[in-house]
């Protein structure tokens, strides 16, 4: 077969002195085009469906034209190809039935160290370049081969080969992927790592799951709370006797789980005493115990009181203002001389207790009505630790909200989000029940909402329909005064009219009555920004005449 034959569809020329000297039987008008478009330097370029490839030499330019139909399918100099092959991360190299090396992108050149394009692997390996030719291996197995490969620059490689056969089952080229192992091997040592830190994690994670302890709500983001928590953290360690004052639902008793968790006794029990839940003539036989016959109706064998059975841990006097003045001598015996002594028994038994006590009431004031024994007052307040309420520590609202209601989902399996007006009044709510309370609108909202999403209309309407609640008020005239204050409606209009003119006479107030913004938010129970904002909102001044 002859050259013309094998290379019918293709053609060149060659120009020198800006004329043609010689030519194949190229056409005219594609050789004029071709002239036309070069410009100087260029090695290649593209025109009417050819690929014009030109060369320097000593007797011209050369122009070596071929058909896309055809270099697309052998031609490695094809642009779209060299661009897409070395726009790959690995090296690649392209190699025909013979072993030459017909291409090498530029990340094999890199890695390897070397340019091989145009060599036959077998004299690379002769000169000592390379240990092995992943080419050769596959020309005689003709099948895929992945080896390790060392080259002249001492890096170890991992080469794969693979055939390409032509539509007559013969071996037409070999396409080699190398990939430097370095980098592999770093990422290796990575994912080991990372694999025994998140094998550490989860076991700290199940640890912590296992822990009773770690079920609680107590949620410390506002710098009051933090307090309370880092005041928690010292004393801890300490068996001292703990005082946990603050209104109802503030939290008393996850601040006793979290004192005992970080405890020594944290393997041991705690144990919760409500003093004024249980009833006066059986509160002191709970605490302290009996023998057989110490009363009617008492076991034959006698029984161990709350004291005894929490010795090791804790024990968490709740309410401890409603315990009995009779009680509160015993409680101190407890606590000076570290045992007790059962109903109708003479006999001391002692006990290796941590007392941590509890009240909403005002203790020292019960001390001087005679209502609380002095010396278990004094003896029960060596660390104090008061708890402020809700209002006062109104950042702690919002990750509340939403811890709740990750507990409501685990609980019911309900899953509830919340948009951002109904958190809005959440967090201006002033919540007397405080975290309890808080807790128990959560749960109700997510239990009676008929969608997904908590919205602020409905927020409002479970607000609205909780009446006011009155404690703690034994003088008639303040309920009385009370009662004339929320009775006799000040303002006119709908009701969300009333609200709003009711919220700028409160702001007024409190803008004429303080001398800077900061005090007037710290006086109404929000934050300096709620404060400026709502002032903008309602058009208001620092300056404003407050007549209307």
């Amino acid at each position: 077969m002859s050259i013309t034959q094998l290379h019918k569809d293709e053609h060149f020329f060659i120009v020198k002195n800006d004329e043609v000297m010689f030519k194949s039987d190229i056409q005219i008008e594609l050789l004029e085009k071709i002239i036309k478009k070069y410009s100087t330097g260029t090695d290649s370029f593209e025109v009417e469906g050819y690929f014009v490839h030109v060369l320097e030499t000593s007797q011209g330019t050369l122009f070596y034209i071929k058909p896309f139909m055809q270099y697309s399918n052998i031609d490695f100099l094809n642009p779209l190809s060299i661009k897409v092959l070395n726009s790959i991360s690995d090296g690649v190299t392209v190699c025909d039935s013979d072993g030459k090396i017909l291409f090498q992108n530029d990340i094999d050149i890199e890695i390897v160290g070397i340019d091989l394009m145009g060599r036959f692997a077998k004299d690379v390996i002769a000169e000592g370049l390379m240990s092995d030719s992943i080419s050769m291996k596959v020309m005689e197995s003709k099948e895929k081969v992945t080896i390790l490969q060392t080259f002249i620059n001492g890096k170890c490689f991992l080469v794969s080969g693979k055939p390409i056969f032509d539509e007559y089952g013969e071996l037409q080229y070999v396409v080699a992927i190398t990939r430097d192992m370095t980098q592999l091997k770093l990422l290796e040592k990575e994912v080991k790592k990372l694999e025994v830190q998140n094998e550490n994690f989860k076991n700290k994670l199940h640890a912590l799951h296992n822990k009773e302890t770690t079920k609680s709500s107590l949620i410390a983001v506002s710098s009051e709370m933090m307090q309370v928590v880092k005041r928690v953290m010292r004393v801890a360690e300490v068996d001292s006797t703990v005082l946990i004052g603050g209104e109802s639902g503030v939290g008393k008793e996850e601040i006793t789980k979290l004192i005992h968790a970080n405890s020594r006794r944290n393997d041991k029990q705690i144990l919760t005493i409500n003093c004024s839940a249980i009833p006066e003539n059986l509160l002191e036989s709970e605490l302290f115990g009996y023998e057989a016959g110490a009363f009617t109706g008492a076991a034959r064998g006698g029984k161990a009181g709350l004291f005894e059975i929490a010795s090791g841990g804790t024990v968490f006097l709740d309410e401890i203002g409603e315990m009995p003045l009779l009680l509160q001598a015993k409680l101190l015996r407890v606590l000076q001389e570290s045992e007790v002594q059962r109903l109708g028994s003479g006999k001391p038994i002692p006990i290796d207790v941590r007392i941590i006590a509890a009240t909403n009431r005002n203790l020292a004031e019960m001390v001087r009505q005679g209502h609380f024994r002095e010396d278990l007052y004094y003896r029960l307040n060596i660390i104090p630790i008061e708890i402020p309420p809700l209002r006062y520590r109104r950042q702690d609202i919002i990750p509340l909200v939403y811890h709740f209601l990750a507990v409501v989902e685990e609980k019911y399996g309900i899953h509830r989000t919340i948009e951002s007006s109904a958190m809005k009044i959440l967090e201006c709510f002033e919540w007397p029940g405080n975290v309890r309370q808080l807790k128990n609108m959560v749960e109700r909202i997510c239990l009676l909402a008929t969608q997904p999403e908590i919205t602020a209309y409905i927020v409002q309407q479970e607000l609205d329909s909780n009446p006011i609640i009155i404690r703690d008020i034994e003088n008639p005239v303040e309920i009385q005064n009370i009662q004339e204050q929320v009775v006799t409606p000040k303002f006119s209009g709908t009701l969300k009219e009333q609200v709003v003119a009711f919220e700028k006479q409160i702001i007024k107030e409190a803008l004429s009555k303080f001398p800077s913004i900061r005090q007037a938010a710290k006086s109404l129970g929000c934050d300096q920004s709620t404060l400026v904002r709502k002032i903008q909102k309602l058009q208001l001044t620092k300056q404003i005449s407050y007549k209307d």
